[in-house]
């Protein structure tokens, strides 16, 4: 199971560009708006901040460049807010410089000028007594915008700094966090991050769960991944059976078969656990099949051979065979070698052939056609068996030539010819692993040769 296409990215540009678009800036915002706001701020813990009052021409001219850019007419926005603000950036109290500094970051981020953003912003967090809130939300976008700009650690130091006030951070914000430390240890190769990382991931998955919520979908991707580089397989396959019942997807019932398998080939895993977890990667896997997900060759290549790993060759072939046919698998000398193999196991002789000589038309060697002979002995068709382990024996390259030279002579000998028999055990005798079997058949030739000339001189004799 492959990992490594992991999307790394769990938030949208789109979504970041959202959050940092401030609340819109009117000419109504005075200094009893100041004061609500400052009223329904989280940071409990904060000193009481006497933050100025905006004046009305200010709100006007944010207002003004607000609305060019509600129509993403970014250069009329800019214009606007450097001709009335950022040429009088001298006359501008604390608040008003910050809210010109938070309205600029946000048009560089629209240009994606992520550094000037992030200049910006910076320009907000230097100004006195800013409102909580205000100062929450700047810390919080420049930790997203750390996070698009790859800059990890700089991400997680703003994303801890913004939570260090936060009573109930969101769940976004937590996965954002979670995602921030996976990324710097895959780009650190330091899996120690990842441990860091995933209690984030599972802290944002339980709030939602508590408020009866389906946790995202890509929460669970980026769990799945810090478990797998963790080689915690039992966790993940754990998160892939929550997939698979949720988003049954075909990727995940393949990686769920995969897990499976890894598993059951773990150290310390006893015969009947990995019998266990064998018949789960096999099931899995078929399901996969029956709901249609496996359509690439390497999948049904598969899929017949764990059918044939777990003794079942009727479907094994059944598999290869309708993708043969259907051609979604290749014929090769290798796919035609499976299938008359499959045949083979479940002991239809018969529809072994074909493919079996397709494979051995296909391959470099005389072995498929030994197989092929082979197979019509025990069809006891023996002249097509003497025929084709010739053309192996001729062909060469065979892995065993003696056992070619027995099993020809064994076909000739049932077929009644003794001397060509005869000529092959002879062969045979050539080699030390025969020679004790090919004696015996030589010897058995010679008094059966004997026998027939006996039995022919007394039938003659009684003519």
């Amino acid at each position: 199971m492959t990992m490594s296409n992991f999307a790394k990215t769990l938030f949208s540009a789109s979504a970041l560009s959202a959050a940092l678009l401030v609340a819109p800036v009117t000419a109504s915002l005075t200094g009893q708006a100041v004061a609500a706001e400052k009223e329904e701020s989280k940071y409990a813990t904060r000193k009481t901040r006497k933050t100025p009052a905006m004046r009305l021409k200010v709100g006007n001219a944010l207002g003004e460049a607000q609305a060019f850019a509600e129509q993403e007419n970014w250069a009329e926005a800019e214009k606007v807010l450097e001709k009335e603000l950022g040429s009088k950036l001298d006359s501008l109290n604390s608040y008003e410089r910050a809210q010109y500094y938070n309205f600029k970051g946000f048009l560089a981020y629209s240009k994606e000028d992520y550094n000037g953003a992030i200049t910006a912003y910076n320009n907000v967090l230097r100004q006195e007594n800013l409102p909580p809130a205000l100062e929450d939300n700047v810390i919080y976008t420049m930790a997203q915008l750390y996070f698009v700009m790859e800059d990890y650690q700089k991400s997680i130091d703003y994303m801890n700094r913004w939570m260090e006030y936060q009573e109930a951070p969101s769940e976004n914000a937590l996965v954002i966090l979670g995602q921030a430390y996976y990324s710097l240890g895959d780009k650190k190769n330091d899996k120690s991050y990842y441990k860091k990382g995933i209690p984030y991931i599972e802290q944002a998955i339980k709030m939602y769960q508590d408020k009866g919520k389906e946790p995202k979908e890509n929460w669970y991707l980026l769990l799945r991944v810090m478990y797998f580089e963790l080689k915690d397989y039992r966790t993940v396959t754990d998160i892939l059976e929550l997939l698979v019942s949720k988003w049954p997807k075909k990727e995940y019932w393949i990686q769920l078969a995969g897990m499976y398998g890894e598993l059951a080939n773990q150290p310390g895993v006893g015969k009947k656990e990995r019998d266990e977890l064998e018949k789960e990667q096999l099931t899995v896997y078929e399901t996969a099949y029956r709901q249609g997900f496996l359509k690439k060759e390497s999948e049904l290549v598969n899929m017949s051979q764990l059918f044939m790993y777990h003794e079942i060759p009727y479907k094994s072939s059944k598999v290869l065979d309708k993708g043969i046919k259907e051609g979604t698998v290749e014929k090769t000398k290798k796919n035609w070698e499976y299938l008359s193999q499959a045949f083979i196991n479940g002991q239809d002789y018969q529809k072994a052939l074909m493919p079996l000589r397709r494979a051995a038309e296909l391959s470099g060697d005389g072995d498929l056609y030994m197989r092929l002979g082979q197979v019509y002995m025990q069809l006891d068709d023996y002249e097509n068996a003497a025929k084709f382990i010739g053309l192996a024996i001729d062909k060469g390259k065979l892995k065993r030539e003696d056992t070619a030279h027995v099993v020809r002579g064994m076909a000739y000998f049932n077929l009644g010819q003794l001397d060509k028999a005869r000529k092959e055990f002879e062969e045979a005798r050539k080699f030390e692993r025969s020679r004790k079997m090919a004696n015996k058949w030589i010897s058995y030739l010679s008094k059966e040769a004997k026998r027939l000339a006996d039995i022919k001189e007394f039938l003659g004799g009684k003519s």
